[in-house]
């Protein structure tokens, strides 16, 4: 199927039924309705102004199928000026108020909004009023004025030190590069096109930037450079973890200006595509080949959203500007899943039926979320009505071959073969793994992934690690530290967030383009209350998006079918030490499951947005699988061993032929042999406080990686 606008409106079209329940008029001029909440907060602000947009686009489309919709061309227009209305009159350049009673604007995000409905104010542009241009236009010198006089340049890579701002300053560099295009006779235009540089200059900035010599208006790199947003291999560490979702809002707010400029015939500064290329081809080897973003740090969202949402116009610009035509097929993929995901809502809606939790729980994140998604199919929408972009192609690599690390995020990542590989020390919720099939997104998931858990009564995190070390090889990689569980918000009164658990975690990524051997060995230091104790903790997603259907093999024949069951805890112990899923991955016991692999079925959806304290707000259903699971209240006192264990594994649907033994060793060194396709691997790793010498005599080996006296918390891995 050929991608076009029509593609777009068939996604947006059916929203159209679920709208009323999100509009409401202003308590303080009804003839002004504004969306969701309404407050003049930014998300409230921005996603009235995101469904501005895409309601701009809608009533405007040639395409629209007006016979089939809940309500007219004309209603659709109409709704949509109100809420631009009611942006711009609650604006502090306005002469009303927003839902709480304030004036939004003049901060460091109040013209996010702004940035992304540009187009949409270029769609309706025909029905604004004389009146409307007065107030966008004082809207829009207002915070650029704002900007020069009140917003500091600022960069740099650590996220936990607060001046980690690529998107801000991109956005913000945005906004003066418009205002000044738009209202050229300003009195301070070429002050906001000197300091839109500078802020775009400082966004997808990057180390040697520093002393780069390459002109930008009038002055060389270096003089524009503030500071490195990126680190030396181009990871982000927004949010204070490896974000591959925010590089991507990075390059959606830089095709918001691409397409800005395209559609006026005019050429764009050439700081707006700064480093494009070296952030897009990060950016593409951390997606799958459905379009799903390969989240190697993790997420602290909503899963399948947000950042997710704001790839189809970052994929638009790695077409137009960059040629890609592989990223025709990532936006061809994702509609895809976006309509996988409407069919089980059911309403028209987005978001309704998998996350009725955070509908639910908190409308004013939920009525952002939708927003959201509505907002970006309308780019696709309209850039497809406007300009000839590229085509999938039937072609298009499944899983090109890719090897990258990070020292700084203690990040490897491997794609060859049919497998996408991948272990970070900081990710949005800890050290995270991942094992999936390029093709099939939905086995990935992050969230505590391929390790054991140790959960406290209160709010339990495994820290992004203490220490780690890694090291590539051709076709994998290992990659090996230590974390602290930690509990983040006690409840007892003067309690503080204490450390009650070390947890050692050694991966190999074999050099086979299919397996993954992981090691681990967790012990308290404090005594502590724990509700749950999982070793391996291997998730396997269950949730819309493979139909809530999973498949479980084992070796005897034995076989069954899961499916979510909301309420309903359930623990299968499987009596085996391996299994298959789907006959896409399978799991092998090393050692640590002395009773056999469990499988674990929760209640609820698990998968939850990272906050310190409740109501959690669920976003996916996982299942896992344990080699140790104890669940119920118990008091641990601390030296107590509570994982000691490890487990292979695959993409494979052979779980007869692979052999696996354990090879003992002295004091906390472990190894183990595994065997498979004729090729046998012995993988070793050191938990002690010193260096230690693998006892592996009696084994002719050829060392892959790592070194023969095993450093505290490293490994090493042989070939038989």
């Amino acid at each position: 199927m050929p991608l076009n606008e029509k593609s777009y409106l068939d996604l947006m079209t059916p929203w159209l039924n679920v709208m009323p329940q999100f509009i409401r008029r202003s308590q303080y001029n009804p003839r002004l309705r504004y969306y969701g909440t309404g407050e003049s907060l930014h998300w409230p602000t921005q996603s009235n102004m995101n469904v501005f947009a895409a309601l701009a686009i809608l009533g405007t489309s040639p395409e629209l199928p007006e016979a089939e919709l809940p309500i007219s061309r004309q209603e659709i227009i109409d709704t949509a000026l109100d809420l631009l209305r009611y942006a711009l009159a609650t604006h502090a350049t306005g002469t009303e108020k927003a839902s709480d009673g304030k004036q939004w604007g003049h901060h460091w995000i109040s013209v996010l909004g702004v940035e992304r409905m540009a187009h949409g104010v270029d769609a309706i542009r025909d029905y604004l009023t004389d009146e409307d241009e007065d107030a966008l236009r004082r809207m829009m010198i207002s915070e650029s004025d704002w900007r020069l006089d009140q917003y500091e340049v600022v960069a740099g890579m650590v996220g936990a030190e607060g001046k980690n701002r690529p998107e801000a300053n991109i956005w913000n560099g945005g906004v003066l590069l418009r205002t000044a295009l738009e209202y050229p006779d300003a009195p301070r235009a070429q002050e906001y096109l000197d300091k839109a540089t500078q802020l775009l200059l400082n966004g997808l900035s990057y180390p040697m930037d520093a002393a780069c010599e390459t002109m930008f208006n009038g002055k060389p790199m270096r003089q524009w450079h503030v500071g490195f947003n990126f680190t030396p291999n181009w990871s982000l560490d927004h949010h204070g973890y490896l974000n591959v979702g925010y590089m991507v809002i990075c390059l959606s707010n830089l095709a918001m200006l691409h397409f800005f400029y395209k559609q006026r015939g005019l050429t764009p500064p050439p700081e707006l595509y700064w480093h494009v290329r070296e952030v897009w081809n990060l950016v593409k080897t951390c997606t799958f080949a459905d379009g799903r973003l390969l989240r190697i740090g993790g997420d602290t969202r909503a899963r399948y959203t947000y950042c997710q949402d704001y790839a189809i116009p970052s994929w638009m610009l790695a077409e137009d500007f960059l040629g890609d035509d592989d990223a025709a097929s990532f936006e061809a993929g994702w509609l895809k899943i976006v309509k996988q995901e409407m069919d089980f809502t059911g309403d028209g809606g987005y978001y309704g039926g998998r996350l009725a939790n955070i509908r639910d729980t908190n409308y004013f994140y939920f009525a952002r979320l939708e927003s959201d998604a509505f907002l970006c199919l309308s780019y696709g929408a309209y850039w497809r009505r406007l300009f000839d972009l590229p085509q999938p192609k039937a072609d298009t690599p499944k899983n090109p071959p890719a090897a990258w690390q990070d020292e700084f995020h203690g990040a490897t990542l491997d794609r060859s073969g049919n497998a996408v590989r991948s272990f970070v020390w900081h990710g949005g919720q800890g050290p995270t793994g991942v094992i999936a099939p390029a093709e099939d997104s939905s086995l990935a998931e992050w969230q505590d992934n391929l390790h054991g858990e140790l959960l406290s009564t209160q709010t339990p995190m495994l820290s992004q690690g203490a220490s780690h070390w890694h090291e590539m090889f051709p076709g994998g990689f290992l990659n090996a530290g230590v974390s602290v569980w930690r509990d983040l918000a006690p409840v007892g009164e003067g309690e503080m967030p204490y450390d009650y658990a070390k947890h050692h975690i050694a991966v190999a990524a074999l050099p086979d383009a299919s397996t993954m051997l992981v090691l681990e060995y967790a012990e308290t230091t404090f005594e502590v209350t724990l509700k749950a104790i999982k070793g391996y903790g291997i998730k396997i997603p269950n949730d819309v998006f493979n139909n809530q259907k999973r498949y479980y093999q084992m070796p005897d024949g034995r076989a069954f079918v899961t499916e979510p069951t909301p309420g309903q805890e359930d623990i299968r112990r499987l009596q085996t030490d391996r299994i298959g899923i789907d006959g896409r991955l399978a799991v092998f016991a090393l050692y640590g499951a002395e009773d056999g692999l469990v499988l674990h079925r929760p209640a609820d959806r698990t998968i939850v947005i990272r906050k310190n304290y409740g109501p959690w707000l669920n976003s996916l259903y996982v299942e896992e699988i344990c080699g140790k699971l104890a669940l119920g209240h118990q008091r641990v006192p601390p030296g107590t061993v509570l994982l000691d264990g490890g487990f292979a594994i695959a993409q494979r649907k052979d779980l007869k032929g692979p052999q696996t033994a354990a090879i003992p060793q002295t004091g906390r060194l472990r190894a183990v042999k595994f065997t498979a396709d004729d090729k046998t691997y012995v993988f070793a790793a050191n938990f002690g406080d010193v260096a230690a010498t693998p006892d592996l005599q009696g084994m002719n080996l050829q060392k892959i990686a790592g070194a023969d006296v095993l450093a505290p918390n490293n490994a090493a891995l042989w070939i038989e």
